[in-house]
């Protein structure tokens, strides 16, 4: 089994579109992207995904619970609301349970934006179209079912991504949208491994490929990613 999540184009929010580098991108994408013949495509609803989607294929399922992971949490002290992939370096950094899977949706801050529910609805969703294609979740790992060489495409957002990844991997989201950064049109692939008959579980193959922007000259776009050094903050 295949599983490859690519993350939109260079987003233009204020239009709810591409911007024309993104559409450059998703372009670049159509021309280079390499998909199994079969390949399922499942887009978010969102105007930025469905672009990416299409430049790939004609052929693509919507499905409304791939759109942006944008559920916040209310932050101590401040009571502003926060996004729980993206938590300033200061305070996640020193609370050891942020990078527990067993205990991080369980925290107080994650309950007062319903994480726990949300993340766990949306992995049920994953996991069912999985399911269809003959993988079972059992507690981290995969029963199969039916052995299966297909391949799933999901593109969807970054925190998104990291929802999906995060599932895959048992590795809390959080951690992964602070500590990784895919860049618009990046290609995320994933393979099943079944070293024990009937039990498997999913490698991460490559992140946030972009060679198909190598091949059209294109540098990736900056969105998604903050200032390498704190004085050049404002030139982004």
């Amino acid at each position: 089994m295949k599983i490859t999540i690519i993350r939109h184009g260079d987003p233009d929010y204020e239009n709810n579109t591409l911007t024309p580098t993104g559409f450059k991108e998703v372009e670049a994408l159509g021309k280079h992207f390499k998909k199994r013949d079969g390949a399922v495509i499942y887009s978010s609803p969102l105007p930025r995904a469905k672009l990416t989607a299409l430049a790939i294929s004609k052929d693509i399922i919507v499905k409304d619970w791939l759109q942006e992971f944008v559920y916040p949490v209310t932050m101590p002290v401040t009571n502003e609301k926060h996004l729980t992939w993206d938590f300033l370096p200061s305070f996640y950094l020193n609370k050891k349970e942020m990078y527990d899977i067993d205990k991080y949706l369980d925290m107080p801050l994650m309950k007062t934006g319903n994480i726990k529910e949300i993340y766990t609805e949306i992995c049920k969703n994953f996991d069912d179209i999985l399911k269809e294609h003959g993988y079972i979740r059992v507690d981290n790992y995969y029963k199969v079912e039916k052995e299966s060489e297909d391949e799933i495409i999901f593109v969807c957002h970054f925190g998104m991504m990291c929802v999906l990844m995060s599932h895959l991997m048992n590795i809390p989201h959080s951690i992964l949208g602070m500590t990784t950064c895919c860049a618009p049109t990046g290609v995320t692939r994933f393979v099943s491994e079944e070293r024990e008959k009937g039990i498997a579980h999913f490698r991460c193959l490559c992140f946030s490929d972009t060679s198909h922007l190598a091949l059209e000259n294109y540098e990736p776009s900056f969105a998604g990613r903050f200032c390498e050094i704190y004085s050049s903050k404002d030139r982004h």
